[in-house]
Formats: structure tokens, C-alpha cells, sequence
């Protein structure tokens, strides 16, 4: 089953209102494109998931890529491309991946971008974006989601050298989610592997992140932006990375390699999106703390109340997209 296999024949996405292209492979994609669009193409793999974006080129040296993160099945219809609003005013090249795992049970909810027992999807997601920035000149990679998009970015940046992951609440590991979400999961994407800590212990770096940092090389960088009134991922999720990393959760900051950094905020009670404007600033601190360089912006934005920023990191007049169900 190829992704093909699942996506209308149309040429036309009406609910993002782009057009759809097919490619045979990565080196097809069109990075002279003058607007968005939407591209299936295989994976580097060869597996049976496809790889389903909206991309936006640009002649940018940033290319930020957005992950989705839990999806309400009644509600969205695949592929889901997050985050298009809140980056519509940053002048960079942006990739929005949907999630293909989510193709082989209609029932799952969030996959993490993991694949199956035959396909990593994450490194096929990463060798995709290599190929693109490659391509298409772009020198500054930065991977960003929240939840589940929170967790893709923190392992498919793990795999990209010199990129940045901008996280928000994200899950580090799989196991410590919700296990009727988790259950579905593996049942449906690893089965025949007994119950969850089987399937662990085959595929830990890909289900286990703080393994998966701690056995790795530091060659990313991370800002990992915790709402500490969402206590369930503050203490299941956050507090267990940073201690990993030598970092005292309650107060955050760099690591001992000075390129991973916890942020500890209160905002919204519960497990929710951070709002629209304190994504903004997350995306362009960490953009000039790690790449050195200003995240370029298409015009200036006043200043937000109660969001202690520069003058020149927010500006003015947002471009509105027509888009529905998109942050």
C-alpha cells in the first residue's frame, strides 16, 4: 500500500487550496515553484509509505519544516499540514510533512512519524529534507511541532546535522503517552511483536528519545519549551529529559553541551498548542541563538503585550492565509 494508493487522483487539494504533484523522486521537486504546493513522493527506503508535504520555496537560506501532532480522526482528513498560519509571515522556505503512518489504521490518532516495523518513516522524512536542502541551497534547518510534531522534530533533527528542533510539550517517549492511543499504535504498526516493551526493546531509538540523545552524537540543537501547567508531560515527559542532560527542569537552560536548551513556562492549563505568538518568538530566539542569523520576517509585527521580546523579533501586518484548520 503506497500512499498513492490512499490519496484522491485529483490534481487539486480544495481544503488547502494548493495544487497536488507526484514525483517519482526527491530530485523532481520543484524549488523554483512561485507559491505552494502539494508533493507525494516515494520514500528513500522504498517502503510502502509515501511521503506527503506542502512546500513553500523560497530564495531563503532558513528552511523551516512543521510536523502535526495528534489529530481527531472525525475531524481532519489526512494529510495534515500544521502551523501554516503562524509561519505565514516569516520570508523562509517552508515544509509542512504530514504523517503517513497515520494511512494504516483510520483509527490511530497520533503515530509520531515512526512507520511500521518494515519502515522507519523518520529517516525517510530526514533524508527527504537533506535532499531538499541540498537542493534547494538552504544552509539553516529548522524542525518545529508541538506534542507529537514536538517529538518528530526532536528525532528527525537528531538525524540532520546542524539543524535546530524547536519543541513545544513534545512526548520523548512513546511509552509514557496515553497507552489506549499508544496501544493502537503498535498493534496496528508493529504487530506480531507481543505487547508494547517488545517492541521497545526492538525499535527503542525510534519509540525511546531520551535514549536516543543520550546515545548519539550532539550534533543538533534543541529548544525544548515546556508548559509546566500541563503537569502530566511536564513530569512524564520533560523533567525525565532534562535530567537526562544534566538540566534542573524547574529552572532549564543549556546543557552541558551548550546545544540543548530547556525553557520552563506556565501558560494554558492542560496539554494544549502554545498560543500563535509565543511560537513565533520560540522559532525566531532559537533561530538567532543557534544559526547566529535573524529569522527574516515579511513585515513588521507589533510587539505582543506580555511577551517580553526585542523590538525587532516580532512585526507587523501578518499576511492572512485562507486556509481552514491550520494553527
Amino acid at each position: 500500500m503506497n500512499l498513492q494508493d490512499v490519496t484522491p487522483d485529483e490534481c487539486w487539494d480544495e481544503r488547502n487550496a494548493v495544487e497536488i504533484r507526484r514525483y517519482a523522486s526527491a530530485a523532481s521537486i520543484d524549488h523554483a515553484a512561485s507559491g505552494a504546493y502539494e508533493f507525494v513522493v516515494p520514500a528513500s527506503s522504498g517502503g510502502r509509505l509515501d511521503i506527503t508535504a506542502l512546500y513553500i520555496p523560497r530564495a531563503s537560506k532558513t528552511l523551516i519544516v512543521s510536523f502535526h501532532g495528534s489529530l481527531q480522526r472525525s475531524k481532519f482528513t489526512l494529510p495534515r499540514f500544521e502551523w501554516r498560519n503562524s509561519l505565514a509571515s516569516f520570508e523562509v522556505a517552508q515544509l509542512f510533512v504530514a504523517d503517513s503512518s497515520l494511512h494504516v489504521n483510520r483509527a490511530m490518532a497520533l503515530a509520531w512519524y515512526i512507520g511500521t516495523s518494515e519502515q522507519d518513516f523518520s529517516s525517510d522524512v530526514a533524508d527527504l529534507i537533506k535532499d531538499i536542502a541540498s537542493a534547494a541551497g538552504y544552509e539553516r534547518i529548522l524542525l518545529t511541532g508541538s506534542s507529537g510534531g514536538g517529538f518528530a522534530a526532536l528525532a528527525i533533527s537528531r538525524q540532520i546535522d546542524g539543524s535546530t528542533a524547536v519543541c513545544f510539550s513534545p512526548q520523548t517517549r512513546v511509552g509514557d503517552y496515553r497507552n489506549s492511543v499508544v496501544r493502537t499504535f503498535y498493534r496496528a504498526c508493529f504487530p506480531g511483536l507481543g505487547g508494547y516493551a517488545a517492541v521497545e526493546k526492538a525499535h527503542r531509538s525510534r519509540f525511546d528519545l531520551r535514549h536516543l540523545y543520550a546515545t548519539t552524537p550532539d550534533n543538533n540543537f534543541v529548544r525544548f519549551v515546556q508548559n509546566t501547567r500541563d503537569t502530566d508531560h511536564y513530569s512524564k515527559h520533560y523533567t525525565p529529559f532534562a535530567d537526562s542532560r544534566k538540566v534542573d527542569p524547574s529552572i532549564g537552560g543549556l546543557d552541558a553541551s551548550g546545544r540543548i536548551e530547556f525553557v520552563p513556562l506556565a501558560l494554558q492549563d492542560g496539554h494544549l498548542p502554545p498560543p500563535r505568538g509565543r511560537f513565533r518568538q520560540h522559532l525566531q530566539e532559537a533561530h538567532a541563538t543557534f544559526f547566529g542569523a535573524e529569522l527574516a520576517v515579511l513585515e513588521e509585527e507589533v510587539e505582543k503585550p506580555g511577551i517580553p521580546v526585542s523590538s525587532n523579533v516580532y512585526r507587523r501586518g501578518l499576511l492572512k492565509f485562507l486556509t481552514r484548520n491550520n494553527h
